[in-house]
């Protein structure tokens, strides 16, 4: 007879939420048709454009403009990507239109 001691309820436990995560994660990638849209929860319209922060030897740094689509309207998501030898780390922001235009302004004010 199998006895379950609480170690192995643990484990189980923990194995679960880190399925449940993942799965999670999966069935956004799967709805919103891309990693971006599933972290930002919206689908991508239209991909703006994309500016290179920083290029070296092996690692980059690139800021990505998008729009999306959600279940709440529309918005604008940036996305910076750096890319290293042994990773990757992408962060996304959403923003909503009055918001991007705030910051395009900010922008054109800085860049004068």
């Amino acid at each position: 007879m199998l006895s379950v001691t609480p170690m192995d309820n643990f484990q189980l436990l923990f194995f679960a939420v880190i399925l449940f995560v993942i799965g999670g994660f999966l069935l956004a990638r799967l709805k919103y048709g891309s990693w971006t849209g599933a972290f930002l929860k919206g689908s991508i319209e239209q991909t703006y454009g994309e500016v290179v922060i920083s290029r070296g030897f092996a690692s980059s740094q690139v800021l990505k403009v998008v729009g999306l689509r959600g279940p709440d309207g529309d918005f604008v998501g940036l996305v910076l990507t750096v890319k290293a030898p042994l990773g990757m780390n992408m962060t996304p922001y959403r923003l909503s239109k009055v918001q991007a235009k705030e910051l395009g302004d900010l922008l054109t004010s800085a860049a004068k």
